[in-house]
């Protein structure tokens, strides 16, 4: 087996206890198993670039700050991003003034499925929309920078993803979106349907057109992100080649290291082990080699690195949209 090379993206879930109970996701059933300590997430390498801490809900872990902190530390300033559902204001803004004092552009993506109701009932909580929107507002009156708004799209809210948007606009903060997908090691579920193309081709298009007409090249980048939603949605394939297991890698909270979200066999087990024992087994080579060529799923955390490697083809196509959009204006 030849050397490989080392990831640059991970999703880090640090526990699976949950205090939503959402329509999309199962993993609030599942038994907590927060086996790893916070020298374990210290094992993670030095290389990577963009590391998202998710759950569960990562801020009912009452080490949550020391783990961010080691895990910054050991990569030497990774752009990382804490997913959290909001619920626990006092906590997550108390986590996150502690971590801004060492890890000043830390952030936090803060899940928003709809106005009102219709978020409430989506994460099965009275009252979930005040107080992920009593969170947000708190982010916003002591000044994080690097904030966004999350939005799973289905079928029951997808009508939702323009108020939501422009919610995320009018309070200065940063949009991102994803299709509820089917997992068995993260979301715990496989009843979420297929969204109907109509319904994301006239959210997403609405958002994309509208990313596109900003002046910053970020937002251009996820348009074309987008973009790979509408065509994975409706042909079941990506834009972009798969590189899970080679550039990103998903570590669960009982140590297990998988290629990616959606695959439930892993790579490895970090417990007892250094992540280059783990990275560089027989076992991990081999799942390289059984998911090459992958066309399962299409999600930000697989599909940034190969977004960063093909950045040409890209901007060719945001040159394209921006040059459509102008003409039929």
């Amino acid at each position: 087996m030849g050397k490989v090379g080392y990831p640059t993206d991970a999703i880090l879930a640090v526990t699976y206890r949950c205090d939503a109970k959402c329509e999309m996701c199962n993993i609030w059933q599942l038994k907590p198993q927060e086996y790893l300590t916070v020298d374990d997430y210290a094992k993670v390498p030095s290389t990577l670039d963009d590391i998202n801490i998710s759950g569960g809900e990562a801020f009912m872990r009452k080490d949550i700050v020391d783990i961010v902190k080691a895990v910054n530390e050991k990569c030497k300033g990774p752009r990382i991003v804490i997913s959290t559902n909001g619920f626990r204001t006092e906590k997550i803004i108390g986590g996150m003034e502690e971590l801004r004092r060492t890890i000043p552009n830390i952030g936090i993506g803060v899940s928003v499925d709809g106005i009102g109701e219709i978020h409430d009932k989506l994460r099965g909580v009275e009252g979930a929309f005040e107080k992920a929107m009593a969170t947000l507002k708190q982010l916003k009156e002591r000044e994080f920078k690097n904030v966004r708004i999350g939005f799973t799209t289905m079928n029951e809210n997808a009508h939702e993803m323009k108020g939501v948007y422009e919610l995320a606009c009018a309070m200065g903060f940063q949009f991102t979106t994803a299709v509820a997908q089917n997992s068995e090691i993260y979301f715990s579920t496989q009843a979420n349907d297929e969204v109907h193309n109509g319904k994301l081709h006239d959210a997403l298009g609405y958002v994309i057109k509208k990313e596109l007409m900003s002046y910053h090249p970020k937002r251009w980048m996820r348009a074309y992100y987008e973009s790979g939603s509408l065509v994975f949605n409706k042909e079941r394939r990506r834009i972009l080649e798969c590189s899970a297991g080679i550039d990103f890698f998903y570590l669960a909270p009982e140590g297990l290291i998988y290629p990616c979200l959606t695959i439930p066999e892993p790579m490895g087990d970090l417990k007892g082990k250094s992540f280059e024992e783990v990275w560089e087994s027989e076992q991990a080579e081999t799942m390289r080699k059984k998911i090459k060529g992958c066309e399962q799923c299409w999600m930000i955390c697989t599909a940034r690195s190969a977004l960063k490697k093909n950045l040409p083809g890209a901007f060719g196509w945001i040159a394209k949209e921006k040059i459509k959009s102008r003409l039929t204006n």
